[in-house]
């Protein structure tokens, strides 16, 4: 008995402790004095996200038009952790811009001691984030950019043969454009020019045994996951894509001058290169930061093209006519005639943003000019880009598709930071040129001769899966491909 006594003794102890600590952590914002959503036990402000019931952009959503306008930032929790949930777009231009030098951390988890491949520009901060985005500028020039888009244009020809003059089809555009999206990283960020098949088996497998609460609790406590030597990747597959880039840069060392054509070529030349395995994890970086986007994107506009015919055929009509101006190449200068087709790439982005959310954390102090509100350092903010695409005040039935909300006079009418699919400032994505490239080379390969349409597997109205920090949809996107020579 008497040991039963203690063992209940300790364990409502222990409950006890646990109860306070999660009573102190979730009246972080209460004891400051800042607006704030209250918080559900242990939940915080994400209760039914982690289980899959409803996608972090809907909780995220429903904050932003409850307080907006009511204050610039509101407290928020995830879980425990608290976050500041900025809802004035002013406040985010100090943030992104105009104080970056205040937010130059993301507060990911990053262990580039015994994880070398996480020592990229998406999972960096501090000093070696600084110095790793100095050099890198160099890599990211719109001369560089240009002069791979012949290698761009080359590749998206495998797209167009493996589609074939089959005249109807009925085709998984997921697969269909991570085909194409997937050639481009194995190509461009890797050197790859042979099968494929192997690295996309490692694309798809790379997380290993993800779990949600594992990757928050890195990111609650980083200096003890590194203690722990957390990897937040499958030891294999990062051994993989080390050895792949390792093997080309010797083979590129082999060989002699050579057209531009690889991220590898530009990493390596630089005027202080970086180490090999410093450009290993920059390569992957590509796989982490960009693959899924990519893919998600161009399967999102397809399906909205799919559902109004008259804009796709207008898209499709400007492709055929600039190429036909260009002798049938797609040139740097083509792309930029290609106006309407870059406005429902943007209108795309908007509507169904692939990154939600911005993350930053204050290195320093932070007093909003002209006002009585402070971001104290350490505490990670958040901005809803998701919700700010589709805010009505901002964007008029912002749920509808409509690319004319991307014509020059429109988006003069609209404040700064309405639309930020790439992020902005410091911090923002540095290879946003690139990734356009690739989406309209995309879409002119996927549309200057395929007709794109509805089908009885194709899901309308469209669904988000929960269970992704990314907006990607739930089930694959079916349409019926036709083919259209004239």
């Amino acid at each position: 008995m008497d040991l039963l006594h203690r063992a209940l003794l300790t364990a409502v102890s222990a409950l006890s402790l646990f109860y306070a600590l999660v009573k102190i952590s979730l009246g972080y914002w209460k004891r400051r004095g800042i607006l704030h959503e209250k918080p559900k036990f242990f939940w915080g402000n994400i209760k039914g996200v982690v289980g899959g019931k409803r996608h972090l952009q809907d909780a995220l959503q429903v904050i932003y038009a409850k307080y907006k306008g009511r204050a610039p930032f509101v407290g928020f929790f995830a879980c425990l952790k608290p976050f500041v949930l900025v809802l004035d777009l002013e406040l985010v231009r100090h943030i992104l811009v105009k104080h970056a030098g205040n937010f130059t951390t993301r507060g990911l988890y990053s262990n580039d001691g015994s994880e070398l491949l996480s020592g990229n520009l998406l999972q960096l901060d501090g000093h070696k984030w600084r110095a790793l985005h100095a050099q890198s500028t160099g890599v990211f020039t719109p001369a560089n950019i240009n002069k791979l888009l012949p290698r761009i244009v080359l590749i998206s020809r495998g797209v167009q043969r493996s589609l074939g003059k089959e005249r109807l089809q009925t085709l998984n555009i997921n697969e269909l454009v991570d085909s194409y999206n997937l050639d481009v990283v194995a190509s461009m960020a890797f050197g790859l020019s042979a099968d494929h098949t192997e690295f996309r088996r490692w694309t798809q497998s790379y997380w290993g045994k993800f779990s949600l609460w594992r990757a928050y609790l890195a990111l609650e406590f980083p200096l003890l996951a590194q203690l722990l030597n957390h990897k937040s990747y499958a030891v294999s597959a990062m051994a993989y894509f080390q050895k792949v880039v390792l093997g080309q840069l010797q083979e590129q060392r082999r060989r002699d001058r050579q057209p531009l054509q690889t991220f590898l070529q530009l990493y390596s030349n630089m005027d202080q290169p970086l180490d090999d395995v410093q450009i290993a994890a920059q390569a992957f970086g590509f796989i982490l930061a960009g693959l899924v986007p990519l893919n998600a994107t161009l399967s999102f506009c397809l399906y909205e093209l799919a559902r109004q015919p008259e804009l796709q055929d207008r898209v499709r009509a400007e492709i055929r006519k600039t190429l036909e101006q260009h002798s049938g190449q797609l040139t740097t200068e083509g792309l930029k005639e290609l106006l309407y087709t870059k406005q429902v790439l943007n209108e795309t982005l908007r509507l169904h943003t692939p990154y939600p959310f911005l993350l930053r954390r204050a290195t320093k102090e932070f007093e909003l000019p002209g006002s009585v509100f402070v971001i104290a350092r350490g505490n990670n903010v958040l901005i809803p880009t998701a919700a700010i695409h589709r805010d009505p005040a901002i964007y008029e039935e912002p749920l509808r598709f409509d690319p004319d909300r991307f014509e020059t006079e429109a988006k003069r009418t609209r404040p700064a930071m309405s639309f930020l699919p790439f992020g902005d400032g410091l911090r923002g994505c540095i290879a946003a040129q690139f990734v356009e490239q690739e989406l309209l080379v995309g879409l002119v390969t996927l549309l200057q001769y395929h007709r794109y349409t509805p089908c009885s597997k194709t899901t309308i109205p469209l669904e988000y899966d929960n269970g992704r920090l990314l907006l990607m949809p739930k089930t694959d996107i079916h349409l019926n491909v036709e083919r259209v020579d004239n």
